[in-house]
């Protein structure tokens, strides 16, 4: 959570953009971060099942 703060703030300090515009690319961050993970885990159980595993 703390991360997604930070880049918000980031994403302010250096664009000049607006607070909310801040808080939908930290909610963006948030959103790719987690379809990332369900993509990286769903893809070790293919190779896992194709491994016999």
């Amino acid at each position: 959570m703390a991360v997604y703060g930070a880049a918000a703030v980031v994403w302010r300090t250096v664009t000049g953009r607006t607070w909310l515009d801040a808080l939908a690319f930290a909610v963006l961050v948030a959103v790719v971060n987690v379809v990332v993970q369900w993509v990286a885990n769903r893809a070790k159980r293919k190779a896992a099942a194709r491994d016999g595993q």
